[in-house]
């Protein structure tokens, strides 16, 4: 995806989001213990907060990382109208982030880059799932575009497995994902040194089909592997989604 595609996405989800945040704060969102609209927004908007000033200072402003930091009470914000400092939180992103080219060198959280296009897919990503964690709260679920959701499932393995949990559902088995309404497949080995992951079609030991949209909220634990299309062995399913959470 080009940086404009991913900006156009991030102010869809995050403009989303604000309007959610003038409502009640104290709903609960249905799939994530203990969250309700406040904490999931304000979340997000600490997020965006570290990333942008991060960014602008060129090194991070906590040495615990950016879901800790976002998580830490001490860092939450006292104020009255949500909407507003979220939307605000949103705009420092773009206002730091989409400054740049995408091959641009910035400070990031990654490993293996640090262009700005990283920033751009992954705050593009962290709002377009959000996004639908809030619209939860009130039952108004809108499905995720396609493209943005073969790009998300991309990014999760790429980023969050292959960096942050590169071990954690070593084993045996195969599990093959079929996107329905895109270009996507993944063809997932397991190993015992972790898993191998290929953009490729192939019969695995388990396989779940669906819309894009749907596969991206599987592989993000957002909905059970029962509300997609499955065949064979779906304990491998049950051992992704309890063994590879973010």
């Amino acid at each position: 995806m080009h940086a404009e595609e991913y900006r156009k996405a991030f102010e869809a989800a995050t403009t989303r989001i604000a309007d959610l945040a003038a409502g009640d704060g104290h709903r609960r969102v249905p799939h994530i213990a203990g969250w309700t609209l406040a904490d999931a927004v304000t979340h997000v908007g600490l997020v965006f907060s570290f990333v942008a000033k991060s960014v602008s200072q060129g090194g991070p402003i906590g040495n615990t990382g950016v879901a800790a930091w976002a998580n830490d009470p001490d860092n939450r914000p006292h104020t009255a109208q949500l909407s507003e400092w979220f939307q605000t939180a949103a705009n420092e992103v773009v206002d730091v982030i989409w400054q740049h080219d995408s091959n641009d060198e910035v400070w990031t959280s990654s490993q293996s880059t640090n262009q700005a296009k990283y920033w751009m897919r992954r705050m593009t990503q962290e709002a377009t799932v959000h996004r639908w964690d809030i619209e939860a709260v009130t039952a108004s679920n809108t499905a995720i575009n396609a493209g943005i959701a073969v790009d998300g499932i991309n990014e999760f393995y790429d980023f969050f497995v292959s960096e942050r949990m590169p071990t954690a559902f070593a084993g045996v088995g195969t599990i093959h994902l079929h996107a329905t309404d895109a270009e996507g497949e993944w063809m997932i080995t397991r190993h015992k040194d972790g898993i191998d992951v290929e953009s490729a079609h192939g019969k695995g030991d388990v396989a779940a089909r669906g819309p894009a949209g749907d596969l991206l909220l599987l592989v993000w634990n957002r909905v059970h592997h029962s509300t997609l299309e499955t065949f064979g062995n779906t304990d491998l399913l049950d051992n992704h989604q309890r063994l590879l959470r973010v």
